[in-house]
């Protein structure tokens, strides 16, 4: 009798065990991938990182190598902010060397120097967070803390939890989706009220998502993005009233792990 209850209690363990297994796995944190762009005469690229900081959007596109010990080129972009971007006397563009990269006290700094690989500009660099990122399940956005260029040191706007994020020539825009409720934010560059709507739906193509949110007064708002483009478009009363491409934006998508 004792050797048939013993028995029973390791087949009831032994179940109880494989019951749990697939409810931790269940249980995994979702984790997240962040992509980047900038928007480089109507032609959409990956970005390295951008930065929507006070006074001015700036962005530094991803080189075609890995930046971990070699240096790569790639090209700055900024636009002001006010004046508008449209205007030409804004925008700047400039060749550079990316990296290496380097870590300290919770940032990873990433040197920008001169093409000929000079140390002129040896203080140059963006600087990222390796705690703040999305190795991390609790974020779903990396954070860029700074850029330092010759222009100066700018610390750069951060939504840890946004599904999205983009500059526009005239304001920054920011939707959340926390699988049940979608909000739509907008930070107007002269300094005007912005925009806060929550509702949001979200329809999706072969290429992306794209938000609708219904807000005061017969407005609406539509945003759309993926790799290769991304915009922002205002609606009154069933009628387009403008359309606002991105010049750099991030996304944020969930990991399909591997099974």
């Amino acid at each position: 009798m004792r050797r048939a209850e013993a028995a029973g209690m390791r087949r009831r363990t032994l179940l109880t065990l494989g019951l749990a297994l697939p409810a931790l796995a269940l249980a995994a944190p979702q984790r997240y991938e962040m992509r980047s762009f900038v928007n480089v005469n109507g032609t959409v690229r990956p970005a390295f990182a951008w930065c929507d900081a006070p006074g001015r959007v700036l962005a530094v596109t991803r080189p075609a190598k890995g930046v971990q010990t070699t240096p790569q080129p790639v090209t700055l972009y900024r636009w002001l902010k006010r004046p508008l971007p449209e205007s030409d006397a804004s925008r700047l563009t400039a060749p550079y060397l990316l990296g290496p990269s380097e870590g300290a006290a919770g940032s990873v700094y990433t040197r920008l120097s001169l093409p000929d690989g000079s140390g002129a500009a040896s203080n140059f660099f963006i600087r990222t967070s390796n705690v703040e990122n999305v190795i991390d399940p609790a974020y779903r956005m990396t954070r860029v803390n700074e850029f330092r260029t010759p222009e100066g040191s700018f610390s750069c706007r951060y939504q840890p939890q946004a599904v999205f994020m983009g500059a526009t020539a005239k304001r920054t825009v920011i939707v959340w989706d926390n699988g049940r409720t979608a909000t739509y934010a907008t930070r107007n560059f002269d300094g005007t009220p912005g925009v806060y709507v929550t509702g949001g739906k979200v329809s999706y193509d072969e290429l992306g998502p794209e938000y609708i949110f219904n807000g005061a007064d017969g407005y609406s708002y539509l945003v759309s993005y993926h790799d290769s483009s991304a915009f922002v478009q205002t609606r009154r009363a069933g009628k387009t009233l403008q359309t606002e491409p991105f010049l750099a934006y991030s996304y944020s998508l969930p990991v399909k792990e591997q099974p």
